[in-house]
C-alpha cells in the first residue's frame, strides 16, 4: 500500500447538498474514494453527457385573466352558462402564465437535454435561477406541470420535462404522473463548485428500473482534491442498483479510474479482492488501472444499501 498523500471524498459535499436541498442524503456520504498516489480519478457525467384558454379577441389569455383561480372558473362557465368539466368529463386545467423569458429558459433547457449534453442543460439552468425560481413558486404555486416544448398539461402524460424545483427536473417520457420508459433526472447545486447531479436510464412507476447511470459533474472546477465526475453505471431495481456496478471517476488532469463491485438490493457484496484496514475500521479496493487508486468503504456502511438512484422522483 502506498501513502495517502491528497485525497477526495464525496462527505462534505454530500453533507451540504442534504443539507440545502434537503434530499438524498445518501450520496458521497456512505463511500469515498482515495487516490493513494495524490490523484483522483466518470466520464459517463460529460459523455452522456396545448393551447390555454382565449381572451375575448380569440387569443391566449393568462391565468390571471382567464380564471382568476377555481371559484373564478367556475363562477365564469356559470355566467357563461357552460359546464366547468371539458368534453369527456374532464375538468378544466387551470394552466400557468408563463413569460416569454421563462419559456426560453425552458426551451433551451430541453434543447440541450435532447442532445444529451447535461453540461449545457446545468449552465442554462444556473444562469436562468431567477426565471425558475419565479416560474416554480408564483407561476405555478409549486405545483408540476408537464412542458413539452409547446404548451404545459397538469397530467403529466407523454414525452416532456417537469419541474420538481426551481434547479431540478425531470426530462423524458411520463405515465400516470410519473417518470415511465427513458428519463433523465437533472440538478444543479452549488457547493464549493457549480455541479450537476443526474440519473439518467429506464424508468418506471417513477423509479429507475433497468440499465443506467447516476452520478455528479463539477462542470466548472471541482474544489481541491475531489473528483470532477463521478458515475455508478448498472441496472437498477426499484432505484437500487443491482448485479455487478462499474463505478468511475475522471479527475482535474484527466485521469479515469474504474472499479467493478457487486451489488445486492443497493448493498455492495464483499469479496476477496477487498483490502479489511482494521485499524482504520474500512475497507479498501483497489481501482481496475492500478494499485495507486483506492475505493473506500467505511466498515458501518458495508451493509446499508447505498447503491441507488441519486435523484429519485418524490410523490
Amino acid at each position: 500500500m502506498k501513502g495517502r498523500n491528497n485525497t477526495w471524498t464525496d462527505m462534505a459535499a454530500a453533507a451540504a447538498f442534504a443539507a440545502v436541498l434537503g434530499i438524498s442524503a445518501f450520496w458521497g456520504q456512505h463511500d469515498r474514494a482515495y487516490d493513494q498516489a495524490g490523484t483522483a480519478g466518470s466520464a459517463y457525467g460529460r459523455m452522456y453527457n396545448q393551447a390555454g384558454p382565449a381572451d375575448e379577441d380569440g387569443g391566449p389569455a393568462g391565468k390571471a385573466g382567464a380564471y382568476p383561480g377555481p371559484a373564478g372558473a367556475a363562477q365564469a362557465a356559470e355566467g357563461a352558462g357552460e359546464d366547468l368539466a371539458r368534453t369527456g368529463g374532464e375538468y378544466a386545467e387551470i394552466l400557468p402564465d408563463v413569460t416569454e423569458s421563462q419559456k426560453a429558459v425552458l426551451d433551451k433547457i430541453i434543447k440541450a437535454l435532447e442532445a444529451q449534453d447535461l453540461e449545457t442543460a446545468a449552465q442554462v439552468m444556473d444562469s436562468g435561477e431567477e426565471e425558475l425560481v419565479t416560474l416554480f413558486y408564483e407561476v405555478m404555486d409549486g405545483a408540476r406541470y408537464l412542458y413539452d416544448g409547446r404548451s404545459f398539461s397538469q397530467s403529466m402524460e407523454g414525452e416532456g420535462l417537469v419541474l420538481t424545483m426551481p434547479k431540478t427536473l425531470y426530462y423524458g417520457t411520463f405515465k400516470g404522473g410519473r417518470p415511465e420508459g427513458e428519463c433523465t433526472a437533472l440538478q444543479v447545486v452549488e457547493l464549493d463548485a457549480p455541479r450537476y447531479d443526474y440519473s439518467q436510464g429506464l424508468w418506471k412507476d417513477g423509479k429507475m428500473e433497468g440499465l443506467g447511470h447516476t452520478g455528479y459533474c463539477y462542470y466548472e472546477t471541482s474544489p481541491e482534491g475531489e473528483a470532477r465526475d463521478v458515475c455508478k453505471t448498472g441496472r437498477f431495481s426499484g432505484d437500487r442498483l443491482e448485479g455487478e456496478v462499474t463505478y468511475t471517476t475522471l479527475n482535474q488532469e484527466g485521469e479515469t479510474s474504474t472499479w467493478k463491485l457487486e451489488v445486492k438490493d443497493g448493498t455492495v457484496q464483499l469479496d476477496d479482492r477487498w483490502i479489511y484496514i482494521e485499524e482504520r475500521g474500512e475497507y479498501q479496493l483497489m481501482s481496475q488501472e492500478d494499485d495507486s487508486h483506492a475505493y473506500i468503504m467505511d466498515e458501518q456502511l458495508a451493509d446499508q444499501p447505498v447503491w441507488i438512484n441519486l435523484l429519485a422522483w418524490e410523490e
